[in-house]
Formats: C-alpha cells, structure tokens, sequence
C-alpha cells in the first residue's frame, strides 16, 4: 500500500483539494476501511494529518523553487481548500507565518550557493 501512496503523491494527487479517504481509497482500489487501518497502524498517523504534511512539505518545496509565486498560488497548488490552512500549519510547524518561512529559508538557500 505504501507504494501505492508514493505513485499517488508522485502524481501529484494531493493538489486536489477536495480528496478525502474514500476517494483516495477508491483510486488505489482498496477499502476505506484498510487504507484506515494502514494510517492508523502503520503510518501512525490519520489520512487528515498524513496529507496536510504531503502538502506542507510541497509548500515549502514550492516556496523555495518559485519565490515569486504569492502564498494564495502556493496554498491553491498544493492543495490546500484555503489559504488559512497554510497559514495555520506553518504557525504549528515551524512556528512562522509562509512569508516568514520563506524569507528565513530563501537567505539561507542563498548564502550556500555565494
């Protein structure tokens, strides 16, 4: 199942912003009940945590890759309903807004490459 989620991702299925686990269930021709069962006991974790660090990490990817993409751009790429959501989990994560994030990431990526 594991592979069958990386393919999803890779494919880029977590921009859809209205994917929930019984269609994720139903593109990878499971149960919801397994694909439960698989977040819960082997990810550790619930599909709503699962996919909100899948499209945080590809906020800050994107962040980084394209500096001069808004925030709005950046939450509405990576699948987030709503902007607010982005901002709400870098506040959990990193403790920052997007735009701090990015201003603090961007230098540091910048003074590696001088």
């Amino acid at each position: 199942m594991q592979k069958s989620l990386d393919a999803w991702c890779a494919n880029l299925g977590y921009k859809d912003s209205t994917v929930n686990m019984l269609t994720l269930s139903r593109t990878l021709c499971i149960s919801k009940d397994e694909l439960s069962v698989f977040f819960d006991q082997y990810l550790k974790t619930t599909f709503r945590i699962w996919l909100g660090d899948i499209r945080f990490n590809a906020a800050k990817k994107m962040m980084l890759e394209f500096p001069d993409y808004s925030n709005d751009i950046i939450s509405a790429e990576c699948g987030f309903s709503a902007r607010t959501y982005l901002y709400r989990i870098f506040k959990s994560k990193e403790g920052c807004t997007p735009t701090e994030w990015r201003e603090e990431n961007t230098r540091k990526t910048h003074n590696k490459r001088e």
